[in-house]
């Protein structure tokens, strides 16, 4: 019911009991017991009229009241979830962050792990070639001293080797009697 229908419905009661009140008053007047009867059963359903009225503008506030109510927990639990949804976001922003940086850092220590194992690797092909090298030039060394040892024994048994040969022809020709000793 309106607010309109309930000061209507109210006025129409307060009218109703004025009017009971004037019957029980002209009937308790003109001695008419059934008049005063009937005054009094009109006040008595204006004054239950009125009563029910009021309950219902009571239930009415009520209702309007636990309507706000719920409309402001509403409200709040929107807000709150609004605050919850901004919490969590912040969290999970600063979880994002948090682990952009713990990668960050573990590509940074796979990078230097990189460099450092790139380093030693290129040291210890640096270390090998210089071995390498030094091998190879003991070999030539090594390759050198048997060459001039060949020479070496290549001229002494050309050398005996020519010796035996004048050593025969002279042999040769005094076997032959060209030659004298």
């Amino acid at each position: 019911m309106s607010q309109d229908d309930k000061a209507a419905e109210t006025r129409k009661s307060v009218l109703d009991s004025v009017k009971g009140k004037a019957k029980e008053l002209a009937g308790a007047v003109t001695g008419n017991d059934s008049l005063t009867a009937e005054g009094q059963l009109d006040q008595a359903e204006a004054k239950e009229r009125r009563a029910a009225s009021t309950a219902e503008a009571e239930a009415d506030a009520e209702a309007a009241e636990a309507r706000q109510r719920a409309r402001e927990a509403e409200l709040e639990g929107a807000q709150e979830r609004a605050e919850a949804e901004v919490r969590a976001a912040g969290a999970e922003s600063e979880v994002r962050a948090d682990q952009a940086a713990q990668r960050q850092m573990a590509e940074e220590a796979g990078r230097r792990d990189a460099a450092r194992a790139q380093t030693q690797f290129e040291a210890e092909v640096a270390q090998e070639a210089a071995r390498a090298d030094a091998e190879k030039r003991d070999q030539i060394a090594d390759a050198v001293e048997e060459y001039d040892e060949a020479v070496d024994d290549y001229r002494q048994t050309t050398n005996e080797a020519e010796q035996d040969r004048a050593q025969a022809e002279r042999l040769r020709r005094r076997a032959e009697g060209n030659e004298t000793p």
